[in-house]
C-alpha cells in the first residue's frame, strides 16, 4: 500500500510540474510512503493493542470467576465438593467412555438436587432410600415419622429397613437423638400384626405408638394420610402415593410453611395414640 501511494504521488508530481524536479519527486513519493506505512502499522499496533486488552480483560473475569468459585468451595472444605472436583477430572481422564457418561450423568444428578435445594426443597420419583439414610446420618436431635402404607408392603422386613434402622440406632446412641415413630392402620384389629416390628424398634430405643383410623376422633381423621418424617423439627421426607397407592414420588423440603403442619400433625396424632392406649374399652 505505501508503495501504490508513493508511486502515485511521484506520476502526480510529474505531470503537475513542468521542471525537471526529478529529486524531489522521489523525495515526496517517498515521504507519502513513508507515512502511509507508518499509519498502517500504527493501524496495525492499535488493532494488536485492543486484541491483547480483549483477551487480558478475559483472562482477568475468568480469573475473577475462578477466585469466586475458590473462595465458595473453600467454605466447603470440610465436605465433599472438593473431593468431587478432584475425582471427577480423574474419572473423565481415565476409562471406556460409559464410564464418563455415567460419571457426568451423576454429577448432573447431584447438582439439580442441589440447584433445586437452594429453594429449600426437592423431589425424586419413586422412593428414595438414599436420602432418607443421608437424613437419618445428619440428625442431631430427632426424628418424628409417621408410617402408614409400609405397613402393608412388608417395607420392615427388607434390607433397606434394616439400614435404616441401624442407622437410627447409631443416631439414638452416638448422638442422643430423640427417635419417634407412629404406627397408622385402619383397623384396630390390624394392631396385633404390628406388634413384633414395635417390639424391635423398641429394643432399639425408638418410641413406637399405633394408632387405628377408626379409633380416633372425626377431626384427627380429617385431611391426607401419608408417611413422612420430620427431622430436627426442620426439614421434612414425604412419600406421596399416585392413585393405585404405589410410591410415586419422594419431597425433601424446609420450608417453615410445609414443615410446621406436618409437625402439628404428628403432635396430634401423637397425644392422640397416648390418650387411646390409655382408655379402657368399653363395656
Amino acid at each position: 500500500m505505501a508503495a501504490v501511494v508513493g508511486g502515485l504521488v511521484y506520476l502526480l508530481t510529474g505531470v503537475v510540474s513542468s521542471d525537471d524536479e526529478g529529486p524531489w519527486q522521489l523525495v515526496l513519493s517517498v515521504l507519502c510512503g513513508g507515512i502511509v506505512l507508518i499509519e498502517q502499522v500504527l493501524v496495525s499496533f492499535v488493532n494488536q493493542m485492543r486484541a491483547v486488552q480483549d483477551s487480558v480483560d478475559r483472562r482477568f473475569a475468568d480469573m475473577g470467576r475462578a477466585t469466586k468459585l475458590f473462595s465458595e468451595v473453600e467454605k466447603l472444605r470440610g465436605d465433599g465438593v472438593p473431593r468431587l472436583a478432584e475425582n471427577a477430572t480423574k474419572v473423565v481422564s481415565s476409562g471406556p467412555g460409559i464410564l464418563h457418561d455415567f460419571a457426568n450423568e451423576e454429577i448432573n444428578r447431584l447438582a439439580g438436587v442441589i440447584e433445586d435445594l437452594i429453594s429449600l426443597s426437592a423431589e425424586t420419583p419413586g422412593e428414595n432410600h438414599d436420602w432418607l439414610m443421608t437424613l437419618t446420618k445428619c440428625t442431631r436431635h430427632s426424628i418424628d415419622a409417621i408410617s402408614t402404607s409400609v405397613v402393608d408392603d412388608g417395607f420392615w422386613s427388607t434390607e433397606p429397613a434394616n439400614r435404616y434402622l441401624t442407622a437410627q440406632r447409631e443416631a439414638i446412641v452416638e448422638r442422643s437423638v430423640t427417635v419417634r415413630r407412629l404406627f397408622i392402620v385402619k383397623e384396630g384389629e390390624e394392631r396385633a400384626a404390628l406388634a413384633p416390628v414395635c417390639q424391635e424398634q423398641r429394643e432399639l430405643g425408638i418410641e413406637v405408638r399405633v394408632v387405628a383410623l377408626d379409633q380416633l376422633p372425626a377431626h384427627h381423621r380429617r385431611g391426607n394420610m401419608i408417611d413422612f418424617i420430620v427431622f430436627d423439627q426442620a426439614l421434612s421426607y414425604e412419600i406421596h402415593p399416585d392413585q393405585l397407592g404405589l410410591n410415586s414420588r419422594t419431597a425433601v423440603n424446609a420450608r417453615r410453611e410445609v414443615v410446621q403442619p406436618l409437625m402439628r400433625r404428628f403432635a396430634q396424632l401423637w397425644a392422640a395414640a397416648a390418650e387411646l392406649q390409655h382408655t379402657p374399652p368399653a363395656a
